[in-house]
C-alpha cells in the first residue's frame, strides 16, 4: 500500500518533470556541450574535433582583445544598469499618477521594447549621423559642436548606451508600475498621519523600501540583459571604432563566425557564464544582507 506522503511526492515529481526535462535539454545539455567545445579545436565546416586541453583557455587569456572586450562589457553594464533603473523608476513614478493622456504616454514609452533592436539601432545610426543627424542638430541649438558619435572611440559607447536606455526603459517602467500599484493606499494614509508630509519623505521611507523586491528583480534582469548585449553593437558600430564597443558577446561572434574558431569562442562563453553567475550571486548576497 502506497503511503499518502509517497503518493504526494510522486505527483509532485510528475508535475515537475516537464520543467526539469526542458531545463536539462535547453540549459544543462548546452552547458555540458559548451565545456566540451572549450577543450577541443573544432572545425565547424568538417565537424572534426581535436582535443587540445587548456590551450584554448591559454590563448584567450593571453589575447589583449579579450581583456578589452571584458573591460568594454563592464563599462557598458556599469553605465546602462544604474541609469536604466533610475530612469525607469522616474518614469514609473510620473506615469503612476492620474494624468490626462497617461495611457498614451505609457504606450509610447513601452513601444521601443517591442521594436526590433536592429531596427532601433539603424534609427539611431540615422539620428546620430555627423552631418545630417537630428541629435547633432539639436545640440547645435545650444551652441554645442557636432559630435562624431559612432566614429569616435570616446563617444561610440555612450551612443550605444543611449540607444539601450531608450530601448529598455519601457519594460522596466512597467515592472516598477506594477510594484507601485501593489502598494496599498492605507500605507500612505498611515504615513501622512505619522507626519510624512513631503513627497521626498514618502518616497524615501515608504515607496522605496516597499519597492525593494521589484528594484532587485529589475536590477538582476538588467545586468543579465547588459552582459548579453550584441544587437546594438552589431547594428550601430560593428564593435568599433578600434574595438571600443566590442563586448564579450560580440567577441564570441567574431571568434566563432568571423575567424571560425569555435573552441576559443566556447571558452569566452564559458567564462561569461561564470562571470554572470558570480555577479548574480553577489547581488543576491547583498540583497540578503540588506534585508
Amino acid at each position: 500500500m502506497i503511503s499518502s506522503k509517497s503518493r504526494d511526492s510522486r505527483t509532485a515529481y510528475m508535475f515537475l518533470f516537464p520543467a526539469i526535462a526542458l531545463l536539462g535539454a535547453f540549459v544543462l545539455y548546452p552547458l555540458v556541450q559548451l565545456l566540451w567545445m572549450s577543450v577541443h579545436d573544432w572545425d565547424i565546416l568538417r565537424g572534426d574535433a581535436r582535443f587540445v586541453g587548456t590551450a584554448n583557455y591559454q590563448a584567450i587569456l593571453s589575447d589583449e582583445a579579450f581583456w578589452q572586450s571584458l573591460l568594454n562589457t563592464f563599462i557598458y553594464v556599469a553605465a546602462t544598469v544604474p541609469l536604466g533603473v533610475v530612469l525607469s523608476l522616474a518614469l514609473a513614478l510620473l506615469l503612476n499618477k492620474k494624468l490626462r493622456g497617461v495611457g498614451f504616454l505609457r504606450t509610447a514609452i513601452f513601444t521601443p521594447v517591442v521594436t526590433s533592436t536592429v531596427a532601433a539601432g539603424i534609427i539611431f545610426v540615422w539620428l546620430m549621423d555627423y552631418d545630417t543627424g537630428l541629435l547633432n542638430a539639436f545640440l547645435g541649438v545650444f551652441g554645442i559642436a557636432p559630435i562624431n558619435w559612432l566614429q569616435s572611440e570616446r563617444w561610440a559607447m555612450p551612443a550605444v548606451v543611449l540607444m539601450t536606455l531608450w530601448k529598455q526603459a519601457g519594460y522596466n517602467m512597467v515592472l516598477f508600475l506594477a510594484g507601485l500599484q501593489a502598494i496599498p493606499d492605507d500605507v500612505y494614509e498611515a504615513a501622512a498621519v505619522d507626519g510624512a508630509n513631503t513627497g521626498w519623505q514618502v518616497f524615501r521611507h515608504i515607496t522605496l523600501p516597499l519597492l525593494a523586491p521589484t528594484t532587485f528583480f529589475v536590477t538582476i534582469i538588467s545586468v543579465i540583459y547588459a552582459f548579453r548585449a550584441f544587437e546594438q553593437m552589431y547594428a550601430m558600430t560593428r564593435g568599433g571604432p578600434v574595438g571600443s564597443t566590442t563586448t564579450l558577446v560580440y567577441y564570441i561572434f567574431d571568434k566563432a563566425f568571423k575567424y571560425g574558431n569555435m573552441g576559443q569562442a566556447a571558452v569566452v562563453a564559458t567564462l561569461m557564464v561564470v562571470i554572470v553567475l558570480c555577479v548574480t550571486a553577489l547581488q543576491f548576497r547583498l540583497q540578503r544582507q540588506g534585508d
